[in-house]
């Protein structure tokens, strides 16, 4: 149905462009004999059986001889006109003009595509005739493999001349049109890596060669035996075009993604076009006008679904690639109806131009406007977050930079909601992101009535920083009261919350905020001092905090201390000293505390406090680690050799504590030095217990097979349970300094104490207590039945060499403390 309905639009359209062109300088009679045998001195003899037809166009039937008479009606306004009888096209067989005068022959022409070496004469067969001969008829003989339908004109010659000049030029722009804008597609295709552009490269190319061979161009670019060898080929051509069109549109539409049956159905007609091409190809077939309107049918069935499909899933220029696809469709039926002998080429001429300049501009008109419309894509997505929807960090930059150049006061908010990864983890990145897109349509919702003023310039008030920081700007100079109006409302939209299957999964932030001119004077400073002031958590009860310059000086201290980590051990920066402990019921030195030390060449001391975060955070606490455990071993095997009951008790970062590499090192160099694993302790944090608990017995138990101690330090800081310390059984508690510094004035501090004491006795640990300053509080932890002392009342960590002095004193006296209050 659709195939003749589009037949009767093209029979309308041809109509319309062929009726002007109809000559009435002609009289056109046909001879109805069966006789192929026929001269043309027969056919002169028998021109009382020519009978005369009302139109100049020539019905060819298929592989028979057809003999036409044409009467001139050449009317000689001056002696010296030239006429012109020509045929709009050269078939496959042959044609013949006779000039006959007087019932002589003046003159014959015989055109063929292989007679005739002047390409223009397989485009324009003709004879010239001239006005001043009177009775003159030309014989028209012709014959070919095909139906078909020829039109013959007579017209002037200088008018045969401008016709022959005007549709070689249209049809070479045709051409080219066609060639580079399939060309084009091609290395945009390579070029871009787009797979369809390829295919519809390869269909203008297709349909260009098409064109030529019908047209007969293709003689004027090729050699005779090469063009015909093409010439040939027509149905492959087809095939191919055929087979290209459907896989651009399967692809342009990305078909395998929306429907996979009809991408495999639309794979599988493409194959069978190009089968088809190439056993055309091989045997060099013509394909019948019913197998052409089957293939056409199968196109338009295929076009059609995958068409169906795009629009089911709102695929982008839908119907201008839809409506750029009709002409070719009617071009097509075009063409069958020429190689059905149903018109003439000459009625093509004209609609046939003007539906590939169509096609042509429609299809390169919606590849361009997809091009543009990625490119503003990729344009709006380098300044604009997929997720959100929000402006990103090059937006915020460009837009900072614009207020700097106006010398325009404003104020930066980063903030951070703390509940993003835990959302991430337990929920999934899709619905995280679309929490923070409801979340922020929220808030800007509520933030525009405070920007009414400033609308024009804060179309793009919010940002999208990293992955868990967002940013707002804000025109003009604020206060303290203004600031915490602002933290409000942002905080207000994330403790609201967005529901989840039936509750409201609320969130929190922290703010930094920062001001130009005040605290930077250009946008990357700006943003970088925001972050700062995000990153403070110094401010204990706040959740914003404004800029400090201590901040960036801290942070500018610790990245410092960062760098000069990796050579610290190299450079022999870092040193281990050794505080003693004392065994307070006979007063005997039980050993010592390795304490690390770091003496940078430029800051000075710095305390571990400060740089064992550090050491942490950047991954250098191993190398760290390995080394105490290195140099502590190597201090213990020279006091061992005098004091073979010596205790030495190292410092483990939680980081290192389940290390198998740790374990190893121990091993190695226990061995190694002969050493008595027993005499060594590992210290580990009780904030560091607590969070290993799951995994925590393990480790200890796999040190405690080693042979090696474990004591826990800082105790009473954690919220470590009775009955987990009895489940991991360690050897010592080391009980924090804190609780100890003011025990003879404090009851609290003794209760803890005493009850630590009494707990470790029964779990059957020492109790070890830090912080020892006086002889009063060494006096009580006796009273109380704590093991182990341990303090500056005894001795402060020392070095290695002097801490030797110390035990060397130590051991020459019953009781320490004869030493130590001398």
């Amino acid at each position: 149905m659709w195939v003749w309905a589009f037949k009767f639009c093209l029979a309308v359209l041809f109509t319309v462009f062929s009726f002007s062109a109809k000559s009435e300088l002609i009289t056109l009679h046909n001879l109805n004999v069966s006789d192929t045998q026929m001269s043309i001195l027969d056919v002169i003899q028998n021109d009382s059986r020519f009978n005369a037809q009302p139109t100049n166009k020539l019905h060819i039937a298929a592989k028979s001889k057809h003999w036409f008479k044409v009467d001139p009606n050449m009317l000689p306004k001056t002696d010296n006109v030239h006429w012109v009888l020509y045929s709009d096209k050269l078939p496959l067989g042959s044609i013949t003009f006779y000039w006959v005068q007087d019932n002589k022959l003046v003159n014959k022409r015989v055109f063929s595509r292989l007679n005739n070496s002047v390409p223009e004469l397989k485009i324009f067969p003709h004879i010239r005739l001239t006005s001043q001969i009177s009775n003159t008829s030309v014989y028209l003989e012709v014959s070919n493999p095909e139906s078909m339908q020829l039109n013959i004109e007579l017209i002037t010659a200088e008018q045969f001349d401008n016709l022959k000049q005007t549709r070689l030029f249209w049809y070479g722009t045709e051409l080219g049109l066609l060639y580079f804008v399939g060309l084009f597609m091609l290395v945009m295709a390579v070029s871009s890596k787009r797979s369809y552009l390829s295919y519809l490269g390869a269909y203008f190319v297709f349909i260009a060669v098409q064109y030529s061979v019908v047209t007969g161009v293709i003689y004027f670019y090729v050699p005779d035996l090469i063009a015909e060898y093409i010439s040939s080929l027509t149905a492959c051509w087809l095939f191919l075009t055929s087979a290209a069109s459907i896989m651009f549109t399967a692809k342009y539409f990305a078909l395998k993604q929306l429907n996979k049956k009809i991408y495999r159905a639309a794979q599988t007609v493409a194959r069978f076009f190009l089968v088809a091409a190439c056993l055309a190809l091989i045997f060099q077939a013509q394909v019948s006008v019913t197998a052409q309107l089957v293939g056409f049918s199968l196109l338009l069935l295929t076009l059609l679904s995958s068409y169906f499909v795009a629009f089911s899933h709102r695929r982008p220029f839908l119907w201008p690639m839809f409506i750029g696809w009709i002409p070719a469709l009617m071009i097509e039926l075009g063409r069958i109806m020429l190689a059905a002998g149903d018109v003439p080429q000459s009625d093509l001429i004209g609609p046939v131009r003007l539906l590939i300049f169509i096609h042509v501009i429609l299809i390169s008109l919606v590849i361009y406007l997809l091009d543009k419309k990625k490119q503003d894509s990729f344009v709006f997505y380098s300044l604009h977050d997929k997720d959100t929807g929000l402006a990103n960090r090059q937006a915020l930059h460009q837009f900072l930079d614009k207020l700097v150049s106006l010398k325009k006061s404003h104020t930066i908010f980063t903030f951070s909601p703390m509940m993003s990864d835990q959302v991430k983890l337990s929920f999934g990145i899709e619905y995280a992101n679309k929490r923070l897109r409801v979340l922020f349509k929220r808030l800007k919702l509520q933030l525009n009535p405070y920007l009414e003023g400033e609308r024009e310039e804060q179309s793009q008030q919010l940002y999208k920083l990293s992955d868990d920081t967002f940013a707002l700007v804000l025109i003009g100079d604020l206060s303290i009261q203004q600031i915490e109006q602002y933290v409000c409302v942002i905080s207000g939209i994330f403790e609201e919350g967005v529901e989840y299957k039936g509750f409201q999964l609320s969130d929190q932030i922290n703010v930094g905020v920062s001001h130009y001119p005040t605290h930077a004077i250009n946008s990357e400073l700006l943003i970088q001092r925001s972050l700062l002031a995000l990153a403070d958590t110094n401010s204990l009860g706040d959740n914003w905090h404004i800029y400090d310059p201590s901040i960036a000086a801290m942070a500018e201290r610790r990245l410092k201390l960062s760098a000069s980590l990796q050579s610290a051990i190299s450079n022999n920066e870092l040193s281990l000293y050794l505080q003693p402990q004392v065994l307070i019921e006979n007063g005997q030195v039980y050993g010592a505390e390795g304490l690390l030390r770091w003496s940078h060449p430029d800051l000075g001391f710095i305390p571990p406090d400060e740089f064992i975060p550090i050491a942490e955070a950047s991954g250098q606490i191993n190398a760290i680690t390995e080394w105490v455990i290195s140099q502590g071993l190597i201090y213990q095997k020279k006091i061992v050799e005098t004091y073979p009951n010596h205790m030495l008790s190292l410092n483990i970062s939680g980081k290192d504590l389940s290390r198998k590499e740790l374990i190893v090192q121990l091993i190695t160099q226990l061995n190694e030095m002969s050493l008595e694993p027993s005499r060594i302790i590992l210290e580990i944090t009780e904030s560091v217990a607590i969070a290993g608990e799951g995994k925590l017995k393990d480790v200890i138990e796999d040190y405690r097979h080693l042979g090696v101690k474990v004591a826990i330090d800082d105790y009473g800081t954690g919220y470590s349970s009775l009955a987990y310390l009895s489940e991991l059984g360690f050897d010592e508690l080391k009980v924090d300094k804190q609780f100890i510094i003011d025990i003879e004035s404090s009851s609290k501090n003794q209760t803890i104490c005493k009850t630590t004491c009494d707990m470790a006795k029964s779990l059957g640990s020492m109790v070890v207590a830090e912080g020892v300053e006086n002889l009063a509080s060494y006096n009580k932890l006796l009273h109380y039945g704590c093991d182990i002392a341990q303090g500056y009342f005894i001795s402060k960590p020392i070095k290695f060499e002097e801490y030797l002095q110390w035990l060397g004193e130590a051991n020459q006296v019953i009781d320490v403390k004869q030493l130590l209050v001398r």
